[in-house]
C-alpha cells in the first residue's frame, strides 16, 4: 500500500489482494460518504460531517504504511492531516501473475485415451470445441470471454497434435 499527496488529491495505491483493500474501500464507499468510480477508481469527496473521521481514517492508513515499510515522516502526516480536505482517490492495482507454460497432455485435455481411433477422439473434440467456442459464450464478462478462448485454442492444438501423431503412425 502506497499513499501519496498530489495537488488535486490523495492517491492510495493497494494492491486487489491484500488485506487493506475490502477495509479502505469500505471506509470510503460508506462511512465517509460520497463517492463515484472512474475507470476502476474510486473517488470520494468530503462533506462537512465527515472531516474528523478523514483525519483519522488517513492517519491510521498512514501508520499501517509506515509500520510496513519501517518508516516514519512526521512531515508528510502533517501535509496529509491538512490536506485532508482533498478527494480520495483509491487505485486497485492488480497483481500480474506471470504465466508459464504448463505442457499439457493432449489426450487427457481430450478426456481420451491413447489407443483410441482418430474417429472417437474427433467426436470428443467436436463436443468440447462446442462447449468452448468464443461465439457460444454471449452473456458474460470479457474475463469469462478470454478464459473461453483460451481453452478453445488448447483444445484445437491438442487435437491437431492427436491428428498429426495418428496420421504419422498409419503413414508408416
Amino acid at each position: 500500500m502506497k499513499l501519496r499527496l498530489r495537488a488535486d488529491c490523495i492517491t492510495i495505491h493497494i494492491a486487489e489482494n491484500s488485506s487493506h483493500y475490502l477495509h479502505v474501500s469500505h471506509v470510503l464507499t460508506h462511512i465517509l460518504g460520497r463517492s463515484f468510480w472512474v475507470n476502476e477508481t474510486l473517488i470520494n469527496f468530503v462533506t462537512p460531517h465527515t472531516s474528523e473521521k478523514r483525519q483519522a481514517f488517513l492517519a491510521s492508513l498512514y501508520y499501517s504504511c509506515a509500520f510496513i515499510s519501517k518508516t516514519h515522516n512526521a512531515s508528510f502526516l502533517e501535509k496529509l492531516l491538512l490536506a485532508s480536505q482533498k478527494p480520495i482517490r483509491l487505485v486497485k492495482k492488480r497483481l500480474i501473475r506471470p504465466f508459464k507454460e504448463i505442457p499439457i497432455d493432449p489426450y487427457s485435455l481430450l478426456n481420451a485415451k491413447k489407443t483410441e481411433s482418430l474417429a472417437s477422439i474427433r467426436k470428443k473434440y467436436l463436443t468440447l470445441a462446442k462447449m468452448f467456442h468464443p461465439d457460444t459464450i454471449t452473456h458474460e464478462d470479457a474475463t469469462t470471454v478470454k478464459a473461453s478462448t483460451t481453452k478453445f485454442q488448447q483444445i484445437h492444438e491438442a487435437y491437431e497434435s492427436i491428428k498429426a501423431e495418428k496420421t504419422k503412425k498409419i503413414a508408416a
